[in-house]
């Protein structure tokens, strides 16, 4: 006989961008899922009279673009986050970089890229910060081979590349291409760092998924973003400009990435933490900038909850299982929700169904 579903019940619960009151869900190996009146787990939930969890559930904040080995993400400090995506650091430290943080957070679902994949002598390969190993510097395809596989088989949720030409070289196009097959082979999407005249160009027509930041450099045709908006997600990380002081760099980003969200295109929240700022927990500035975009309301909460688009679920998860966040109960609707961001907190789905 198999075993009963693992079931819980909240006040409410927003799921595939779908609001539920009174959701009785079913936690699963990758998350919930709001159960059927009428199947039989819904059965099962009334013949135990589950008690409610006075909560409002959503699938986990996430911040898409951070760099824990610059940041100070291993003290404990509380934090919106329930997920986070490392898009760049040395794979030999990652693991035990990944442990301290999550013996900080022990909510926080925590997602890599790996190393950043560059071309000989490529950014970031000159920067001091860059730890050995933390850039692979790619000469060929058969050294692209090696290294994607290499991530893949170490639990990446993506493959990041460097195409920023106005600080070093970059891929050609056949490596690039490359690059993109390999990824792709091996089931994963790629991200790319895209700095310098055409380099957004390249990225959409060679099949790269995500850009890890809005692009600041030049301002995309509205053809080239509407192309982009029916095929890549993007990452915000718009604040980063402010850090700098950089007020036409953060201006034509804005511009770019109105235009995108505009034309459908799907639209991360991403800090680029450990770049001017240390603390793991949301931004005011990046959320402030995200609405100055034009991204506000259901828009908003959409760009802080949703994965990249291909993103596989993890390959192993920790004991906890996958993480929630949650909210009072008292939270129901977008805009509710972004009036009581900072009360959110992560949550891992096996605490939830301990406590019931």
């Amino acid at each position: 006989m198999s075993a009963p579903p693992r079931l819980a019940r909240v006040a409410r619960a927003r799921i595939g961008g779908t609001w539920v009151a009174d959701a009785v869900l079913q936690l699963t190996r990758t998350g919930v899922t709001p159960v059927r009146p009428g199947s039989a787990a819904a059965a099962t939930g009334a013949e135990r009279q589950l008690p409610r969890h006075e909560l409002t559930l959503l699938p986990p904040i996430t911040d898409a673009h951070v760099h824990l080995g610059l940041s100070d993400a291993a003290e404990p400090t509380p934090t919106a986050f329930a997920r986070v995506l490392d898009l760049g650091w040395t794979p030999a430290a990652l693991p035990g970089l990944i442990e301290a943080v999550a013996a900080a957070h022990p909510a926080l679902e925590i997602r890599f890229a790996g190393p950043f994949h560059a071309a000989p002598g490529g950014y970031p390969s000159d920067r001091p910060w860059a730890a050995p190993g933390t850039v692979a510097e790619l000469a060929d395809a058969a050294g692209a081979a090696r290294s994607i596989r290499a991530q893949a088989a170490a639990g990446a949720s993506v493959i990041k590349v460097m195409l920023n030409s106005d600080d070093g070289p970059v891929p050609d196009d056949a490596l690039l291409a490359a690059i993109v097959a390999e990824t792709h082979g091996a089931g994963l999407p790629l991200a790319a760092h895209v700095q310098g005249a055409g380099q957004a160009e390249r990225a959409l027509t060679a099949g790269v998924d995500i850009l890890a930041h809005t692009p600041w450099t030049e301002r995309l045709s509205d053809e080239l973003v509407r192309a982009a908006a029916g095929r890549q997600t993007w990452i915000s990380t718009l604040a980063m400009h402010g850090r700098d002081g950089d007020e036409t760099a953060f201006a034509r980003a804005t511009d770019n990435l109105a235009r995108f969200a505009a034309a459908g295109g799907a639209v991360l929240y991403g800090s680029d933490l450990g770049n001017g700022i240390t603390r793991l927990d949301l931004d005011a500035h990046e959320l402030a900038a995200l609405r100055q975009a034009g991204v506000e309301g259901t828009a908003l909460v959409d760009a802080l909850l949703a994965p990249p688009r291909g993103a596989p679920h993890p390959v192993a998860l920790r004991p906890g299982g996958p993480t929630i966040s949650a909210l009072p109960a008292e939270v129901d609707g977008d805009d509710a929700v972004i009036a009581a961001l900072h009360h959110a907190r992560p949550m891992r789905i096996t605490d939830l169904e301990a406590s019931a």
